[in-house]
């Protein structure tokens, strides 16, 4: 498979860039059962706080992140590892998983997460391929699955129901609706290689 890469502007950040590669990975010592490579990067604000009186609001943040995620031939996660670089400097986290479903967060079991497939990067819809991938699903099949969400900037884990539901294809390729019990639900297009084209009210495809 020859790589694919994919740039996405962002919807609700005026300054905000994602990119992502994925690429064939040859196994290795610390991932004999790798498959595929997900690299990515992108760049953003925190978003100012504008309750306080006009002149002391605060200015935004910039920050840039970058990540990568390893996953077997099952679109299964196996690693992630999160870079992210601030105004407080450069912080990361990395999470591994077995074939048995048990993770760990910066080497310390994280039973939190037991028995999650996937990992999911906020910050891009690269990881949304993870599942899409994994899970097939046929048009009107409707998923639900536990997924290990991090957050970005903030490097937040938590454990997140989400559902996946594949609505009738049209002109601009596969349609799902992702949900969970937090943000909502948003419609998102995939290319035929399972890539997001464009994700409700969230990111845009510009190359």
């Amino acid at each position: 498979m020859a790589p694919i890469s994919a740039l996405w502007r962002r919807l609700d950040e005026p300054h905000g860039l994602v990119h992502g590669v994925i690429s064939e990975l040859e196994p290795t010592p610390d991932h004999p059962d790798g498959a595929f490579l997900l690299d990515g990067a992108a760049i953003g604000t925190d978003s100012p706080d504008d309750t306080g009186p006009i002149g002391e609001q605060e200015a935004p943040r910039p920050w840039s992140t970058r990540f990568s995620v390893v996953v077997d031939a099952g679109w299964r996660t196996r690693s992630c590892f999160v870079e992210v670089l601030g105004s407080d400097g450069l912080d990361r986290v990395t999470l591994t998983a077995d074939a048995l479903g048990h993770w760990t967060l910066d080497g310390r079991d994280w039973a939190d997460l037991e028995g999650c497939a996937d990992v999911d990067v906020s910050i891009s819809p690269l990881t949304n391929t993870l599942v899409v991938a994994r899970l097939g699903l046929d048009v009107d099949e409707e998923r639900s699955v536990d997924v290990a969400w991090l957050d970005v900037p903030s490097l937040a884990v938590a454990r997140v129901t989400q559902t996946y539901r594949r609505e009738p294809d049209d002109a601009d390729g596969q349609r799902y609706v992702y949900a969970d019990p937090t943000y909502g639900s948003f419609l998102f297009t995939v290319d035929p290689r399972g890539v997001v084209r464009e994700y409700q009210g969230l990111f845009a495809r510009v190359a």
